[in-house]
């Protein structure tokens, strides 16, 4: 992700206010539990508006038992998925946590606050939730990253996927997001879904559109005031390239649209 990529741009308008209270009171040494000091950080940002940390953590809070119920009827049939003779799609472990970490480090534009111990956590918890479907890959036997749904309650699931930097562009994506979506639709028949990428990240892109996803349309990300949305657009127009003029063409929006919302595709397997 280059850095005219839109979380890059609208990361820096809302969250500059409000990363470093949720920090101070997640990293406060007055004996409580980090559960507590949670609860005070979700509360205070219930008082902000529209901040991506603020759906973080309300995300990361919520216990949610609709979510746990699928995701134990999914890994009943077993653990471990082998795609073929090199990947493997299984369980995520606790062992899993300072590879997802710096997977984060590789692939975030919040790389900063990687440095804090409770972000990380913040990061790790949420992946390990009980109402996401969070599938760690690995390529013979090494952690290439991981593929899931984001969250499982909704009535549209989303497909997550990060990997490694090495472990890019060589077919290992196609191949784990096929096969997870298989055992989903043989597991728990569900078989439509939705995915959100970046208008400028053209690699997921094709990947997901090789797989027979289809546009849908554009939406909110992170910036949801429309003088934040405006902000954005105005002062990144720049950035319109040939490129993205043909993305907006194929989603039906004007190309200054794509400064301030991603690309939603829908794809039934």
């Amino acid at each position: 992700m280059n850095e005219k990529f839109l979380s890059k741009r609208a990361a820096k308008i809302s969250l500059e206010d409000t990363v470093q209270k949720v920090m101070d009171i997640l990293e406060a040494e007055d004996g409580r539990t980090f559960e507590e000091k949670k609860q005070e950080a979700i509360e205070y940002l219930g008082e902000q508006e529209d901040t991506l940390l603020a759906e973080r953590v309300f995300e990361a809070a919520v216990n949610d038992e609709t979510g746990r119920c699928w995701k134990e009827k999914f890994w009943k049939d077993g653990a471990i998925l082998q795609a073929d003779a090199h990947i493997a799609l299984r369980k995520v472990r606790e062992t899993d946590r300072e590879s997802f970490i710096e997977l984060q480090r590789e692939t975030s534009e919040m790389k900063s606050m990687l440095k804090e111990e409770a972000y990380c956590m913040l990061l790790w918890k949420e992946h390990i939730q009980d109402k996401s479907l969070m599938i760690t890959i690995e390529v013979d036997g090494e952690y290439a990253g991981y593929c899931g749904i984001h969250n499982l309650s909704r009535d549209k699931w989303e497909i997550a996927i990060e990997l490694r930097e090495k472990w890019r562009c060589k077919g290992i994506g196609s191949v784990a997001i096929g096969t997870m979506l298989s055992e989903i639709k043989s597991r728990l028949s569900v078989n439509e879904f939705q995915v959100k990428i970046d208008a400028e990240n053209y690699a997921s892109q094709r990947l997901f559109e090789k797989l027979g996803a289809v546009p849908d349309r554009i939406t909110e990300y992170m910036l949801h005031k429309e003088e934040d949305i405006l902000r954005c657009e105005e002062g990144n127009l720049e950035a319109i390239d040939d490129n993205l003029i043909q993305v907006a063409r194929k989603f039906g929006v004007e190309p200054r649209k794509l400064l301030s919302h991603v690309l939603e595709y829908k794809l039934e397997w």
